[in-house]
C-alpha cells in the first residue's frame, strides 16, 4: 500500500506538469521561433513588419516582459505600401495544440524521466534494497539532481526548446514528493519538519520561476499553499497560518509586479484567499482571518504597481461598468477592485456569523478602515477612487443585517441595564463613526478634479452619515433605549453636519449649486426622519407636508433643482402614510375629527403651496408629482369621509361603493386629462398613476356588483335601497359613475378613440342600470331582490326604452350625428323586441289590440321621423 500511494503522488505530479505546467512553460518557445522566423523573411523582403517587433505578454525568460520599454519602431520605408493588417492571435487550446505538434519530445522526455524514477524506486522496494529512509532519500536526490541540471542548463544554453525548465519542474514535483513521503507514508518527520520542507521546496520553486518562467513560480505558489493541508497534525498557534498564507499573496504579487506575467497575481490570491478560507471554516481564529484580509487589501493595491501610495490609472471599474463599454481597467485596478470586494464579503461573513460583541466591532473595524483608507490614499489613482463604496455599502448592511437577526452589536444595544447605569453608546458610536465618514468624503470632494467627481463625491459623504442613521432607525430602533427625543438629537446633529457641508463645503467645488443641494436634501430627510422619531402619527404627516413645501421655497431662493427629488420623495413617504402607516384604518376607526383633517386638509394645503411655489422654476417634472399628490390626497379624504359616515368598504353599501368608486375615478380621468402638452417623463409618471388609481376604482366597481348588488343578494346580506324614489341610494351608487365616464367620453378628445368609446359605452350602461333598478324600486318598493316582475313594471320599462330611444334621435337631429341616429334606431328596434317576445305574451282580448295598435301607429311615426331625418342629414338610411 506505501507503494501504492508513494507511486500515486508521483504520477499525479508528473501528469500535472506534463500536461499542464510543461505545455503552458513551452508555449512561449514556439512563438520566440515564428517571430524570428518572420524577422528574417521581413529582412528578406525589405522591411520589418510591425507585429515582428511586438513583446509578447507570455514570452519566456529573455524576451521583452510587461513594463520593459517598447521595441524600436521600422523606418519609414518598411512601412511603404499597403497597410499590414495585425495578425489575430489563436486561442490557448490551438496555441497549445501546434506547441505540441512541435515540441512532443520534450514531453515524451519529461515522461520518461519522472517513470525512469518511479520504476527504480518500485524495483528496489520490490527487492527489498531500500529501506524507507533510502527511499526518500532516493526521490529527494533525483529531484535535486533534476533541479540542478536543468539549471546548469539553463545557464550554459539558455532555455533552448524548453528541455531546463522540464527537468526543473520535474525535480520540483520529485522534492514535493519525497517530502510528504516522508511525513504522509513513512512518519520519517514530524509535522513542523515536514512542513518547513515544503515551504523551502516551494520557496525554490518561486526562486526557480524568476529564471525558468511563471510555471514554476506558479508551481511554487501552490506547493506552498497546499503544504498546510499536507502535513497534518495539530497546533496550538493555527492562526500564524494567515500571516503565512497573507505572504504568499505578497509574494506572488511582488514576482507578478517585477516580471509581467499578469495572471500570477491571480493564481497568488486564489491560493492566499483559498487557504485562509479552509482555515476560517476550520473554526480558526475569525479575528486573524479578519487580519489577513487587513494584509491582503494592503498588498493588491500597493505591490502590483509597485508604488508606495496607489497610483492606479483610470478608467475604474464603475466606469467601465455604468459606461457598457469602452476599455477595462488595467490589471492594478482590477486586482485592488477584487481585493476589496473579497474583503468586504469577507467582514459580513464573519459579522453575520459572530457570537461576540467584540467580533462584530472587529468587522466593523475593518470596513471603516479600509474605507477610510481608500478615500484618503486615493488622491493620485483615479482607477480605484470608486472602491470606498464597497466597505462602505458592506458597513450599513452589516448594521442592518445585525439589527434583523438580533446579533450581538443590537443585543447588547439593547440588554437591560440597572436604571442607574449608563446609556447605551453603541449607537452613538456608529453615528459619530458615520459622521466621522462623511467628513472624509466631503474631503475628498473639495480636492476633485472637476465637477464628475466632486458631485460622485458629495453624493458619498451625503449617504454615508445618514445611511447609518436611517438603517439604525429601521432596524436598531435606537429610541427605545435612549428615548425618543436623545434619539431624535442625535439625528439632528447628522442634519447640523449636512447643512454646515452644504454651506462650506459645498462652494469650493466645480459645481457648488448642484452639491448644495445633494447636501441640503441629506439634511431635508434628516429632519423628516427626526419629525418620525418625536411626533405623533397626525403631526408627522403633515410635518411632511411642511419639508416639501420648504423643499420648494428653497429651490426658489437658491435654484437647486436637484432638491426635486427629495421632494418626489417626500411626496411619496406622504401617500405611504395616509395609505397604509397608519393609513386609511387608522383615519377611519381610530383619528378623530381633528386628526383626519390635521392629516389630510392640512397637507393638502401645504402640497398646493408648493405647487405655486415649483411653477416660479417651470420644475415640471416634481410639479406633477405635487400636482398627482393633491388629487390622490384629495380622493383619499373624500374615501375616508365616507368611510367615517358609511362604514368600512365591507359594509358601506352600494352608495358608498359607488361613490368610493367616483372619487378614485375622479382621480383616474383627472391624470389622463393632464396628459395633454406633457413631456415624456409626466406622461409615464400619469400614465402609471391613472393606471393605478383606475385598478382602485374598477375593484371597487366589482366589489359593488358582486359584494353589495341590489338584485342579488350576497349570503346572507340582502342590500335594500335608502332614500325616497329617484333621489336614493340609487341614484348616489350610480349616477355619479355615469357622469363622470360621459364626461370623460365628451371631453378627453386627445385620447385614443377607442378608449373613449369605452368610456362612453360604460357610462351608458351604469346609466341604464341606474333607470332598470329606480322603475323595478317604484313598483316593488325598497328590496329589490324579491322574484318576479310585475306587469305594470315590464310595460314601464319599454316606456323608458322607447323615451330614451327617441330622445337619442332628437339629440342625433340637434348634433347631427348619424352615430347616434343608429343608436337611436337599434334601441328603438330592442325595445319592439322586447314587445313582442316578453310585454304582449301575455295580453288577450282587446288588451292585445290596443297594444298592437298603438305600437303600430307609434312606428309608422317613427319611420316617417327617421325618414326627415336622413333626408336632412343627407346620410344613408
Amino acid at each position: 500500500m506505501d507503494v501504492e500511494m508513494f507511486a500515486a503522488l508521483v504520477a499525479l505530479g508528473v501528469l500535472g506538469l506534463v500536461v499542464i505546467g510543461i505545455p503552458v512553460l513551452l508555449v512561449g518557445q514556439a512563438r520566440l521561433r515564428r517571430r524570428v522566423a518572420a524577422l528574417e523573411a521581413a529582412l528578406a523582403g525589405g522591411g520589418v513588419p510591425e507585429a515582428a517587433g511586438m513583446p509578447d505578454a507570455a514570452s519566456p525568460a529573455g524576451t521583452q516582459a510587461e513594463g520593459d520599454a517598447p521595441p524600436t519602431s521600422p523606418a519609414p520605408d518598411a512601412a511603404e505600401g499597403a497597410e499590414v493588417a495585425a495578425p489575430k492571435r489563436p486561442g490557448l487550446a490551438a496555441r497549445l495544440g501546434r506547441w505540441l505538434r512541435g515540441n512532443w519530445a520534450v514531453a515524451v522526455a519529461g515522461v520518461s524521466l519522472a517513470l525512469a524514477g518511479l520504476f527504480l524506486v518500485q524495483y528496489g522496494v520490490e527487492r527489498g534494497l531500500l529501506t524507507p529512509a533510502m527511499r526518500v532519500l532516493a526521490a529527494l536526490g533525483l529531484g535535486a539532481a533534476l533541479v540542478v541540471a536543468g539549471d546548469l542548463l539553463r545557464r550554459r544554453h539558455g532555455d533552448a526548446a524548453a528541455v531546463p525548465s522540464g527537468l526543473a519542474g520535474a525535480g520540483l514535483i520529485a522534492l514535493f514528493a519525497g517530502v510528504l513521503a516522508a511525513r504522509a507514508l513513512y512518519g520519517l518527520i514530524d509535522p513542523g519538519a515536514a512542513m518547513a520542507g515544503l515551504v523551502a521546496v516551494a520557496a525554490l520553486a518561486v526562486v526557480l520561476g524568476w529564471f525558468h518562467g511563471p510555471v514554476l513560480g506558479a508551481l511554487g505558489l501552490m506547493g506552498a499553499g497546499a503544504a498546510p493541508f499536507l502535513v497534518g497534525g495539530e497546533s496550538a498557534a493555527a492562526w500564524l497560518f494567515y500571516p503565512y498564507f497573507a505572504l504568499l499573496a505578497v509574494v506572488g504579487l511582488a514576482v507578478d509586479a517585477a516580471r509581467g506575467w499578469r495572471w500570477l497575481s491571480w493564481l497568488a490570491l486564489a491560493v492566499a484567499v483559498a487557504g485562509a478560507m479552509l482555515l476560517y471554516l476550520g473554526g480558526v481564529g475569525a479575528e486573524h482571518f479578519l487580519g489577513f484580509w487587513a494584509l491582503v487589501v494592503l498588498a493588491a493595491v500597493l505591490v502590483p504597481g509597485a508604488y508606495p501610495v496607489p497610483r492606479h490609472p483610470a478608467p475604474s471599474l464603475g466606469q467601465r461598468l455604468v459606461a457598457g463599454g469602452g476599455a477595462w481597467p488595467g490589471l492594478t485596478v482590477l486586482l485592488a477592485a477584487v481585493a476589496v470586494a473579497m474583503a468586504s464579503g469577507a467582514a459580513l461573513l464573519v459579522a453575520a456569523e459572530a457570537e461576540t460583541e467584540a467580533l462584530a466591532w472587529l468587522s466593523l473595524g475593518l470596513l471603516a478602515g479600509m474605507a477610510a483608507a481608500l478615500t484618503l490614499g486615493t488622491r493620485a489613482a483615479p482607477g480605484i477612487a470608486d472602491l470606498p463604496a464597497l466597505p462602505v455599502a458592506a458597513a450599513l448592511a452589516l448594521v442592518a443585517l445585525d439589527g434583523e437577526r438580533g446579533g450581538p452589536l443590537v443585543s447588547a444595544f439593547h440588554a437591560a441595564r440597572l436604571p442607574e447605569a449608563p446609556a447605551p453608546i453603541g449607537a452613538t458610536v456608529l453615528m459619530a463613526a458615520g459622521a466621522v465618514l462623511s467628513l472624509l468624503l466631503a474631503t475628498r470632494m473639495r480636492g476633485a478634479a472637476g465637477a464628475a467627481p466632486a458631485i460622485l463625491w458629495a453624493l458619498g459623504a451625503a449617504l454615508a452619515g445618514p445611511g447609518v442613521a436611517l438603517v439604525l432607525e429601521l432596524s436598531w430602533q435606537p429610541g427605545a433605549m435612549l428615548g425618543s427625543y436623545p434619539w431624535a438629537l442625535h439625528i439632528m446633529g447628522m442634519a447640523a453636519l449636512m447643512v454646515a457641508l452644504a454651506a462650506r463645503a459645498a462652494p469650493r467645488t466645480p459645481d457648488p449649486r448642484l452639491v448644495a443641494a445633494i447636501f441640503a436634501g441629506a439634511a431635508l430627510t434628516l429632519i423628516a426622519l427626526a419629525l418620525f422619531v418625536v411626533l405623533s402619527k397626525a403631526a408627522l404627516t403633515l410635518a411632511l407636508a411642511v419639508m416639501v413645501l420648504a423643499t420648494a421655497l428653497i429651490d426658489r431662493r437658491f435654484d437647486l433643482a436637484l432638491l426635486g427629488l427629495f421632494a418626489q420623495t417626500g411626496v411619496a413617504v406622504i401617500g405611504y402614510r395616509l395609505v397604509v402607516d397608519p393609513g386609511i384604518d387608522w383615519a377611519v376607526d381610530e383619528a378623530g375629527r381633528g386628526d383626519v383633517a390635521l392629516t389630510h386638509l392640512g397637507p393638502l394645503v401645504l402640497l398646493a403651496a408648493a405647487w405655486w411655489q415649483l411653477g416660479a422654476r417651470g420644475r415640471e417634472v416634481t410639479r406633477g408629482v405635487v400636482e398627482s399628490a393633491i388629487w390622490t390626497v384629495a380622493a383619499i379624504l373624500l374615501s375616508v369621509v365616507l368611510m367615517r359616515v358609511l362604514g368600512s368598504v365591507g359594509t358601506m353599501g352600494h352608495a358608498g361603493l359607488g361613490l368610493m368608486a367616483t372619487v378614485w375615478l375622479s382621480v383616474a380621468l383627472a391624470q389622463l386629462w393632464r396628459l395633454r402638452g406633457a413631456g415624456a417623463a409626466l406622461r409615464a409618471l400619469r400614465t402609471a398613476l391613472a393606471v393605478v388609481t383606475g385598478t382602485v376604482a374598477v375593484a371597487l366597481l366589482v366589489a359593488q356588483a358582486v359584494l353589495t348588488n341590489p338584485l342579488a343578494p350576497f349570503m346572507w346580506r340582502r342590500e335594500e335601497v335608502l332614500g325616497p324614489p329617484i333621489l336614493d341610494s340609487l341614484a348616489a351608487a350610480y349616477l355619479p359613475v355615469a357622469l363622470i365616464l360621459a364626461v370623460a367620453a365628451w371631453r378627453m378628445d386627445h385620447l385614443p378613440r377607442l378608449l373613449c368609446r369605452g368610456f362612453a359605452v360604460a357610462a351608458s350602461g351604469y346609466a341604464a342600470w341606474y333607470g332598470a333598478l329606480e322603475i323595478r324600486r317604484l313598483w316593488q318598493g325598497r328590496d329589490l331582490s324579491v322574484p318576479g316582475v310585475l306587469e305594470g313594471e315590464l310595460y314601464t320599462y319599454t316606456v323608458a326604452l322607447m323615451v330614451v330611444a327617441l330622445a337619442l334621435l332628437a339629440l342625433a337631429v340637434l348634433k347631427r350625428s348619424e352615430g347616434l341616429r343608429r343608436i337611436a334606431m337599434a334601441g328603438v328596434a330592442l325595445t319592439v323586441a322586447k314587445v313582442f317576445v316578453i310585454d304582449m305574451s301575455g295580453l288577450a282580448g282587446l288588451w292585445r289590440v290596443a297594444a298592437f295598435l298603438g305600437l303600430g301607429l307609434s312606428l309608422a311615426a317613427l319611420a316617417w321621423i327617421n325618414a326627415r331625418i336622413i333626408k336632412r342629414m343627407g346620410c344613408d338610411p
